[in-house]
């Protein structure tokens, strides 16, 4: 027989794996949307599979949010909004972050001949 007690740790158990699991979808989704060189594609792609690229970052971001707010994002990324970038009409562009500055050549230290 379930008692109130049995009952109430099935409920915790139930909610504390919940924001575990999804910071693990929310990484695997991060991860495949930033497949190298495919980012628009797949964004282009979204909506034959009944979701918006913006529906989808707005999702992410909001959830991502929520987490980091109540310690639970872990090493989840915040939405790039410079990257990705929501259109009026529900699409979004991806936009390829600058190339890093190369790291200046040190000058040469002059040798002193004594």
């Amino acid at each position: 027989m379930t008692t109130p007690h049995t009952t109430a740790a099935t409920i915790a158990e139930i909610i504390s794996s919940v924001p575990a699991f999804v910071v693990s979808q929310m990484s695997r989704a991060y991860a495949l949307a930033n497949t190298p060189d495919q980012q628009q594609a797949i964004l282009d792609a979204m909506p034959d599979f009944g979701v918006t690229p913006a529906q989808a970052l707005t999702l992410y971001a909001t959830m991502q949010t929520a987490l980091a707010s109540i310690g639970l994002a872990g090493n989840l990324p915040a939405a790039d909004l410079t990257i990705f970038q929501p259109q009026p009409d529900g699409s979004v562009t991806y936009v390829a972050p600058p190339e890093p500055e190369p790291e200046p050549t040190p000058e040469p230290t002059p040798v002193i001949e004594q």
